[in-house]
Formats: C-alpha cells, sequence, structure tokens
C-alpha cells in the first residue's frame, strides 16, 4: 500500500514539481459533489490504520453493473496483496512540518477492489490548495506506466479538465475524474485498474467504471 508521505518523499524531482505546484478550475459538467472538508473528516475519522470498508460512499456492485463487468467487485486486493485493508486513509489538519498536508488540509482515500486477478484502486484525492490530480501523479505515473512526458501532458489535461470530465490515460487504465469541490479546493477521483498500462479490461469498461464511482461521490 502506498503511502501519502512515501510518495511524497520517494518521488523523482519532476514528478515532485507536478505534485507541488497545482492549479485548478471550476465548472461543472456531472458527477458527484464531494467537498474537500468531506473528505478531510473521513480521512481523520478512519485513522491510518486502514479498514475492511470503503468509508466513502462508493457502491462497487453498480459500478460494475454500469460497466457490465462479468464478475463481482469485491473490497480488497487480489492474489499477493489479499491481506492488505481494503481502504486506507491519509490527510487531515495538521501542523506538522514534515506531513505534505502542513498548515493546507487536504487527504489522500484509497479503496480497493478486485475482479479475479485483477487490482482497481478509487483514490479520491483532496487539496485546500493547488490539484488534487497533481497530489496523486506518482500512483498515476506507477499504474498508467508513464514517463515523465506523458505523466506531465496527461496530469494538466485532468487537472484542467471541467469538473465531472473523464481523462482516460493512453494505456486505458487510469482514469481520472475531477469532482464538484462546491467552489472550495479541489478533488478529484483517479481510478487505477491493473498495473504498468496494462489491464484485462476494455477501456469502455474502465471509463464507465469511472465514471459510475464519480458520480456516487458524495
Amino acid at each position: 500500500m502506498i503511502h501519502v508521505k512515501h510518495i511524497v518523499r520517494s518521488t523523482t524531482g519532476a514528478a515532485l514539481l507536478l505534485v507541488l505546484a497545482g492549479c485548478g478550475s471550476g465548472g461543472s459538467e456531472a458527477g458527484g459533489t464531494l467537498s474537500v472538508d468531506r473528505v478531510v473528516e473521513v480521512a481523520e475519522k478512519s485513522g491510518g490504520d486502514g479498514a475492511d470498508t470503503c468509508p466513502l460512499p462508493y457502491d462497487a456492485g453498480a459500478a460494475a453493473k454500469a460497466a457490465k463487468l462479468d464478475g463481482e467487485l469485491r473490497p480488497g486486493a487480489a492474489g499477493a496483496g489479499a491481506d492488505e485493508p481494503a481502504a486506507i486513509a491519509e490527510g487531515g489538519r495538521t501542523t506538522d512540518a514534515q506531513s505534505p498536508w502542513a498548515g493546507k488540509p487536504g487527504a489522500l482515500v484509497t479503496c480497493s477492489y478486485h475482479l479475479g486477478g485483477e487490482d482497481l484502486k478509487v483514490r479520491t484525492g483532496a487539496a485546500s490548495e493547488g490539484s488534487a490530480v497533481y497530489l496523486q501523479a506518482p500512483v498515476i505515473q506507477a499504474a498508467g506506466g508513464m514517463d515523465f512526458p506523458a505523466l506531465k501532458a496527461y496530469t494538466v489535461k485532468g487537472a484542467e479538465a471541467k469538473p465531472g470530465e473523464a481523462v482516460q490515460s493512453e494505456g486505458g487504465n487510469v482514469v481520472t475524474v475531477r469532482l464538484d469541490s462546491g467552489g472550495k479546493g479541489d478533488v478529484a477521483l483517479v481510478l487505477t485498474v491493473g498495473d504498468s498500462g496494462k489491464t484485462s479490461l476494455e477501456r469502455g469498461q474502465v471509463l464507465a467504471l469511472a465514471r459510475a464511482f464519480a458520480s456516487q461521490a458524495k
């Protein structure tokens, strides 16, 4: 399981600039409404030990149905990661200078699912300052199997998208959807399926999954 502190400290210098640069834009198109305060509150209540269920009201069954998947999305990781918690939350309000959230409340809630041997992760990031998409650049890069130019192009496109607009990676296994944050800060959902740019699901199925989860955000 990747923790936010580890993400920030292990990122290459170039990707770290993306994480810290941050920007956001307004406008609403579709999808759910989820405030930064709500994600921060969920993260603080969840603690850092992990949980067996997702603390955000995502309906995996409805998302799987919308994507016309053959099989059921089950909580938790597949295979070797089966002992990992099904959900983990990081962030909150802190004055710890070593924390990426110091002086600027934010959070990252990761909910894990699997379909057979295929891992799916729904990451919901919230940033009171900057971009919630750039916050997730390291996991986007790893899951999408992207080099730095591809990562930069993808995250810029995702960060500049209107709320509700789904942005899919070239490999098809990563989809980013900025959510309506109510005009304060930035919230983004990132769905990753498989790893290193590879998945057994069709592009349309991954896109439908992301849109379904995003519509449930509240």
